[in-house]
């Protein structure tokens, strides 16, 4: 017997047997539960991946035409801002904001009072010149008659020659005041000529027929020379529009080539507008050639400085591959399509290929495809976001392309 500890029970040795031999059926119950979901689900057959249904085209041929895009500007057939050539103060505006003035009409006339009064001053002076100047004529007149008279006598020897050489001499006095009032004449003559055109300067009309600007100017008002009354755009049936190509594509340009525009005002559809000239040089900023088209305007809806997206083809047409655009995916590693073809385990099954492709221009809703398709090949379009590649894919006919045969049956 060991002193100082007390002896074991037999109780509490048979307890901890139970307790230990519980946990140890319960540790190996769940090992086998475990084991045995392991083994179904290993056993358990694969559930493949369903398939998807999208829209199958086939990639097709059609003519396209390189073209640039560019911004053109509308400018009017004769565009002028009027401006008074002469000082002076506004008497009448004959014209209002917007409004379509008639060749010849009178927009603006300025005070005349001074040079009127100005001018009949020197039409009267003109009158004493030229009166001036026909007393001159009667004193050469005169002096050419006393001339004969004195040659005659003097042939008879009832004149002496003195008296003849004084008669000459008055016929040239009488020659030289007759042409010092034929300039005075003259001169008195120009000046009132430009009292006249001055007078005339102050009265401003219309070139041609046009569309005024805004008016800001009003009776009293003083304008100094130079200074600008409204800007005149010629009211006509056709209208520039000006757009400028780069000067790589600038030799494609030529006179009566036609190219294509849009904007609202010309309505839903491009309509063809036509090359009159180009620029002698090109913009040594931008390096591009200005070059200038014309376009029909019978209802006035360009207006100047209008902004017309403008088509301009720069290459031949050529025969190009195209998809509906619905088809073209965008990534960050490149466009793709995906071009359905046959499971190669199970052919009568498709899947999805992902094909890397470089497009081109949109024409119609088609996207041009410049490289990694073929014509005739088989894409996915509506429903293409749905696929990955390898996807498992069931085909549904899309409806025949605008212009195709079967679209006209």
């Amino acid at each position: 017997m060991i002193l100082g500890r007390p002896p074991v029970k037999p109780r509490a040795i048979i307890a901890a047997i139970v307790i230990v031999g519980t946990l140890l059926l319960v540790a190996g119950g769940l090992y086998y539960w475990r084991h045995q979901k392991d083994v179904a689900a290993k056993n358990a057959p694969t559930l493949g991946e369903p398939p998807q249904s999208v829209q199958v085209v086939a990639a097709r041929i059609q003519s396209w035409q390189p073209t640039a895009q560019l911004a053109g500007t509308v400018i009017a057939l004769q565009s002028v801002t009027l401006s008074s050539e002469v000082p002076g103060t506004v008497k009448e505006v004959k014209f209002e904001s917007g409004s379509v003035v008639e060749a010849g009409q009178v927009l603006l006339v300025l005070d005349a009072a001074t040079e009127e009064a100005q001018l009949r001053s020197e039409e009267a002076s003109v009158k004493v010149a030229e009166a001036d100047a026909d007393v001159a004529d009667a004193d050469v007149r005169l002096a050419e008659a006393n001339i004969g008279r004195i040659t005659q006598a003097a042939e008879a020897r009832a004149s002496s020659q003195a008296e003849l050489d004084s008669a000459k001499s008055a016929l040239d006095a009488a020659r030289a005041r007759r042409a010092r009032a034929a300039a005075s004449l003259e001169q008195s003559r120009a000046q009132a000529d430009e009292l006249r055109s001055m007078i005339a300067k102050k009265t401003l009309r219309a070139p041609f027929k046009a569309t005024a600007g805004l008016r800001n100017i009003y009776p009293g008002q003083y304008l100094a020379a130079g200074s600008p009354v409204v800007g005149l755009q010629a009211v006509a049936d056709r209208i520039y529009l000006d757009f400028a190509l780069p000067q790589e594509l600038a030799t494609l340009a030529r006179p009566g080539m036609k190219v294509m525009a849009t904007a609202p005002m010309l309505g839903k559809d491009p309509i063809p507008i036509e090359v009159v000239a180009l620029d002698a040089t090109a913009d040594p900023t931008t390096r591009n050639v200005r070059v200038r088209s014309i376009v029909p305007n019978t209802n006035q809806s360009l207006r100047p400085g209008m902004f017309v997206d403008v088509v301009a083809p720069y290459a031949p047409a050529q025969e190009r591959v195209v998809v509906p655009a619905q088809a073209v995916r965008r990534a960050t590693f490149g466009d793709h399509v995906f071009v359905i073809a046959p499971d190669e385990k199970d052919p009568g099954q498709f899947r999805a290929v992902q094909r890397i492709v470089k497009t081109g221009a949109m024409i119609d809703g088609d996207l041009v495809i410049l490289e990694g398709l073929k014509a005739g090949e088989q894409v996915a379009a509506n429903g293409s976001f749905k696929l990955h590649p390898n996807a498992p894919v069931i085909k549904t006919d899309a409806p025949p392309a605008p212009g195709s045969a079967s679209a006209n049956k």
